[in-house]
């Protein structure tokens, strides 16, 4: 009987981003997360900034140009090996995300993004991330929201055996409050978002490439699709909205 993939292994990250061939053609993370950072900290100038699991780590790129003293941590070489094709600014560290390799109280923010829910147990890697704080350093934990389609795909592909990491939990808005505030935190504040473009039109363009059609990463869809895309960003600036996206976050800081 085939073993299922453990996503917390270097194993399932580097088969997943070394088919990547450049970072060119990987959606970038969406902008609320730098908006959000941003929010807590205007002028991040010489703050010491970490993303665990950081993927291709744009955002952290980007505030690594505002003077940000930004380190990426990934497991994955190859995701560090895409990372640096954004530039050689941000300190690039592989190492596991539930025993980082850094004194405690480094860090004035730790953040991330799609990595909580590939944990079983959640608290090991908040706890982890409390420890890197310095005292009333911030966290901010980006995760999939229960309630949406994505999770109905995902749970399919799961019990098919054809999800990419083998496993992945999601979190409503509440219940990752809950989780982050009983790991120390104090949450001041929640978010979400939509993909945009949306999901379909990314499932689509993947089911192109296996048939060798080459769509846009972003594709020119006229008025309809913006006043659709201004609904959107309505329901994301409401609570009750957060259980209609695909994605919810936190920003919390360290008691």
């Amino acid at each position: 009987m085939k073993q299922p993939l453990d996503p917390t292994r270097e194993q399932v990250w580097d088969e997943f981003w070394g088919q990547r061939p450049s970072v060119a053609d990987i959606y970038p993370a969406v902008s609320e997360i730098t908006a959000e950072i941003l929010r807590t900290f205007p002028e991040p100038r010489g703050l010491r900034f970490l993303e665990v699991g950081a993927g291709t780590g744009r955002e952290g790129h980007a505030f690594a140009q505002r003077g940000a003293l930004v380190t990426l941590l990934d497991i994955s070489s190859e995701a560090l090996r895409l990372s640096r094709e954004v530039s050689s600014l941000p300190q690039f560290v592989r190492g596991n995300a539930l025993e980082a390799p850094f004194p405690s109280e480094t860090f004035d923010l730790v953040y991330h993004q799609g990595l909580l829910e590939h944990f079983r147990e959640p608290m090991p890697l908040l706890r982890e991330n409390h420890r890197l704080l310095k005292p009333g350093g911030y966290l901010l934990v980006d995760v999939p929201q229960r309630y949406h389609f994505y999770t109905v795909m995902k749970h399919a592909l799961m019990a098919a055996g054809k999800w990419f990491a083998g496993w992945e939990t999601e979190f409503s808005p509440v219940e990752l409050e809950r989780v982050v505030q009983a790991a120390g935190f104090t949450v001041e504040r929640r978010y979400g978002y939509a993909m945009h473009p949306g999901l379909t039109y990314r499932l689509f363009r993947e089911v192109g490439k296996k048939c060798g059609w080459k769509l846009p990463m972003y594709p020119s869809l006229g008025p309809l699709y913006r006043g659709w895309h201004s609904l959107v960003k309505r329901v994301e600036r409401r609570r009750a909205g957060h259980y209609l996206v695909v994605s919810v976050g936190v920003v919390a800081r360290k008691r």
